[in-house]
């Protein structure tokens, strides 16, 4: 343990040099503390908003893909083929994501605007607002041309409900919380499967018409109109009778306040939102559907399509018929949507895509991930330039040191103990500088990584103005289940901060440069022995 000795003894012996090195490792110790802050916080705040962002993917048809397709193809017939086998997004993949433990939830939705059936057994919620209290003279018309070029007007019924289907059974809404069950269930695969007609409606339905769990309700999918009843459909094809099994509340009223409540439908409300399974959609909408294909099978018996009776819809023609346009994956954590798409990226067909939003994301969090490469760029820039100061600085001390060397060496010191010794004198000094600038580096990070910050803002394209959307208007349409998020909450999460992995990083960066710094310049003179050094020195 001499060679410990002799290093601290050498370390407060110099006591000028000493300082010199403390305050270079100390210049050193707090740029990369700054370097190192502001690449943490950058990563931080991405992954804190992350975090808060909602898990979700979506499997959808690339258009872009399709279209730039189509375009390369130059005969005709080919060309009509291919648009009558247009790519569809696949039950059996998105059977194959179900089986991932990260999926929580799918959302396949349809939605459809319905009414009640012609006694009007079922009222809907009313909300009372300026579209309600003249509904009636705000119907309009319903135009169309008739087989013989006639034109035809009628009155148009607004629909009062507004039905919200999925292909699997639970929806994202339910599952985030936005959607509570209060009373029965959500309807379930088995259901799903054989299309049966039931319904989950919502508290404030339930109490309107006085409905309970396991009463039945009446829905007609139309109104029974001019135009489709020239078809031979009656008023009966149109209504189908459902089973309340559940009965829900949400967190989205639509009130005063909402920009949209004055002139909003009755469908529009949330309160009149029922949820059903799609195929009990299909199941409910059969009876017209094959009176319209049976109509226009006797007005256009040549077209191929109803020349076919294989495409008369039915039954069994049910999961054919019914086409998803994409589905939406809700994960289990947000931090796993770029790995769960990695996975899954090359397992997709041609014109399929994992869509995560990333986009967005990306392009907002541009100066985060530029001031991040500034950051990890200048940390490496400092240490590579301390190795090259520190190696020169050591280098010249040890050529002074020469005759202490050829000494140690020739009374049997070890190589590597000298090596040591020198290794321990700058290692004190380097812990020394380092110390001290991590009380310093705390100070000054915060204030430094808030300018760079403010500045790299200013300096990119990314647009800091608050966008023109309202979020304050309710759309039962809306199937976009991303988080919306702005640079203001990137921003908010953005705190350059030195924790104790940080503090970890420098001494580990330090002790690295000591080490660098004291092999390199060792090499030049413990190739000699002992003998040629102290002869030298003679």
């Amino acid at each position: 343990m001499n060679f410990i000795n002799r290093a601290i003894k050498n370390v407060t012996r110099r006591l000028s040099k000493t300082i010199l090195l403390v305050l270079t490792f100390f210049l050193i110790g707090n740029l990369v503390i700054i370097g190192l802050g502001i690449s943490s916080a950058s990563k931080s705040a991405k992954t804190l908003t992350r975090q808060k962002m909602r898990a979700v993917v979506t499997y959808q048809i690339d258009y872009e893909k399709v279209w730039r397709y189509a375009d390369t193809i130059e005969d005709e017939d080919e060309l009509q083929e291919f648009y009558q086998n247009y790519p569809r997004v696949k039950v059996e993949d998105v059977s194959e994501f179900l089986k991932d433990e990260r999926v929580r939830m799918a959302n396949s939705i349809s939605s459809n605007m319905w009414y009640s059936d012609q006694n009007n057994s079922l009222d809907f919620v009313h909300l009372g607002n300026t579209r309600e209290q003249n509904m009636e003279e705000s119907q309009g018309q319903s135009c169309w041309t008739d087989m013989n070029g006639t034109m035809n007007c009628e009155t148009y019924k607004e629909p009062t409900f507004f039905i919200k289907s999925n292909m699997y059974p639970g929806m994202i809404e339910f599952e985030d919380g936005d959607y509570q069950i209060v009373s029965g269930r959500f309807y379930n695969q088995e259901e799903i499967d054989k299309g049966e007609m039931v319904v989950v409606i919502s508290q404030n339905l339930a109490n309107t018409n006085g409905l309970v769990v396991g009463d039945n309700i009446t829905l007609a999918s139309n109104y029974l109109s001019t135009y489709i009843s020239q078809a031979g459909i009656t008023a009966e094809d149109l209504e189908s009778t459902f089973e309340v099994i559940g009965i829900y509340t949400h967190n989205n009223p639509l009130t005063p306040d909402n920009s949209n409540f004055d002139y909003a439908s009755p469908y529009e409300n949330p309160d009149n939102m029922i949820f059903m399974p799609s195929t009990s959609v299909y199941m409910a909408q059969l009876p017209m559907q094959q009176k319209q294909y049976d109509f226009y099978a006797q007005q256009y018996p040549e077209e191929e399509y109803y020349s076919n009776p294989d495409n008369r819809p039915s039954e069994e023609t049910m999961e054919r018929n019914m086409y998803i346009e994409n589905v939406t994956l809700l994960l289990d954590d947000p931090l796993n949507v770029d790995k769960f798409v990695e996975d899954y990226q090359s397992k997709l067909s041609q014109f399929t895509s994992l869509d995560a939003n990333n986009d967005e994301f990306n392009r907002l969090a541009k100066p985060l991930d530029t001031l991040s490469m500034y950051a990890k760029f200048i940390v490496w820039l400092v240490v590579i330039n301390a190795i090259v100061i520190i190696t020169l600085v050591t280098a010249l001390t040890l050529k002074t040191r020469e005759y202490e060397i050829g000494v140690l060496l020739s009374v049997g010191a070890s190589k590597l103990k000298v090596i040591a010794q020198f290794f321990i004198e700058l290692a004190i000094v380097a812990i020394i500088g380092f110390t001290l600038s991590v009380a310093s580096g705390s100070l000054i990070s915060r204030q430094i990584g808030n300018m760079v910050l403010e500045a790299q803002i200013a300096s990119s394209d990314v647009n800091t103005e608050d966008d023109m959307y309202d979020y304050n208007y309710i759309d039962p349409w809306s199937t976009d289940y991303t988080t919306d998020i702005t640079l203001d909450d990137l921003v908010s999460e953005y705190e350059v901060t030195v924790s104790p992995l940080i503090i970890a990083e420098i001494y580990v960066l330090g002790l690295a440069i000591v080490l660098i710094s004291v092999i390199i310049p060792s090499f030049m003179i413990m190739r000699y022995n002992p003998k040629k050094i102290l002869m030298n020195q003679n």
